[in-house]
């Protein structure tokens, strides 16, 4: 279990790089197209769909990571007295609506890449499943990270966040 945590680990911390370098590529690309359509009256007639392709990846990314470290929209409706009884079973129920999700996300993401895969995104020529199959891969992440938080499992985030230089949070 513990290599499967260690692979999961570094998987994350591989994703939060490259969500890292697409934000970075769609700013400067929309930034270049915007400053030679605007000041030089030209274009780069890829940027678009450059800049559509890394946002979509770009999103569906940071939605596994926000699974992964509980970023995600939720709604406080009871008081903060509440019986923990009650508070582990409503986030026993979240990590199974996670889960459910993640599974509909992936059947669907792999039926919608293999539907796209015979055409042609008009400015790149790229096949348009790519623009996809990053789809499978967050509802895996989501499936796996909430499955551990389900079951319990260590997953020693903590690390992760030492990887990536960030702040260790000390539950008090």
């Amino acid at each position: 279990m513990q290599r499967m945590v260690r692979l999961f680990n570094a998987i994350h911390i591989a994703t939060v790089y490259l969500a890292k370098a697409l934000l970075v590529a769609m700013t400067l690309i929309i930034a270049v197209h915007v400053f030679m359509r605007y000041v030089l009256r030209s274009g780069i007639h890829q940027s678009e769909e450059l800049a559509l392709l890394f946002a979509v990846w770009f999103i569906f990314i940071a939605m596994s990571i926000g699974v992964k470290q509980n970023l995600h929209i939720s709604i406080n409706i009871l008081p903060p007295n509440t019986h923990p009884k009650v508070n582990l079973i409503l986030s026993k129920l979240k990590d199974l609506v996670i889960i459910a999700i993640s599974v509909v996300m992936f059947i669907y993401g792999i039926r919608l890449v293999q539907f796209t895969m015979r055409s042609i995104m008009p400015a790149t020529r790229l096949p348009s499943g790519i623009l996809y199959m990053v789809l499978p891969v967050a509802a895996v992440l989501m499936f796996y990270d909430s499955l551990m938080d389900l079951l319990g499992v260590e997953t020693h985030d903590a690390e992760v966040d030492r990887a990536l230089g960030g702040i260790e949070v000390i539950d008090e």
